[in-house]
């Protein structure tokens, strides 16, 4: 089974949104997996005054090769589960570019 196929994604005419799982404080700023439905992505920064959903961004833009202005973050603010909107990208375009990565089940 492709573990790609448990991260529910919503296109929409602006790009497609996906939920993250954010583990602030980690010792690497990296997508690790899908876990419940969600990327998980680890950052470095503490979750102080929105820094860790700035990291969050840079991640997502650099890891996906998107530019830093297509990354928006939609829910979550203040919390671990977040949905961002990726601006630019289509479903087939995100799930190659995981594949690729091997990003699997964590």
């Amino acid at each position: 089974m492709n573990p790609l196929e448990d991260l529910p994604l919503k296109e929409t005419t602006d790009g497609i949104e996906v939920n993250i799982r954010a583990i602030p404080g980690a010792s690497i700023n990296a997508i690790s997996g899908i876990r419940q439905g969600a990327l998980v992505v680890k950052v470095t920064t503490a979750p102080e005054k929105g820094q860790a959903n700035v990291t969050l961004s840079k991640v997502l833009s650099g890891t996906l090769g998107i530019p830093k202005g297509h990354v928006r973050l939609l829910r979550g603010e203040h919390q671990r589960n977040k949905t961002f909107l990726l601006a630019g990208l289509d479903r087939q375009k995100l799930t190659t570019t995981l594949e690729e990565l091997g990003i699997r089940k964590v």
